[in-house]
């Protein structure tokens, strides 16, 4: 499995808890909870502004992983996750750097 580049995740940059709990109702107003998932997922969003070599180093990386599992290391808490790619937004900003926008969700 690779791991993620070691790019800078910059401020802005999120972790969001991902669960299936739904809510249910009774006539008598009463709330009851149930989920399917054993435990919570985690979905990120990683911004990044890269230069052109750090560029075409994510570019041939998310090439060669996009459908494959990938080790990200997130700077919030230091651990490591096994994830997915979820999309990729890539926006140019000048000549020399491009700002990305990364979506990675927990398997």
């Amino acid at each position: 499995m690779a791991a993620y580049p070691a790019h800078p995740q910059l401020i802005g940059s999120t972790e969001e808890w991902v669960d299936d709990i739904t809510l249910d109702r009774a006539v008598g107003g009463g709330v009851k909870s149930r989920s399917f998932y054993g435990t919570k997922k985690r979905r990120f969003v990683l911004r990044h502004l890269l230069n052109v070599t750090d560029r075409g180093t994510f570019q041939t990386f998310y090439n060669n992983n996009r459908t494959a599992a990938v080790t990200l290391t997130w700077d919030g808490d230091g651990q490591a996750y096994t994830c997915l790619f979820e999309s990729v937004k890539p926006t140019p900003v000048d000549a020399r750097l491009t700002a990305f926008e990364v979506h990675l969700v927990e398997q």
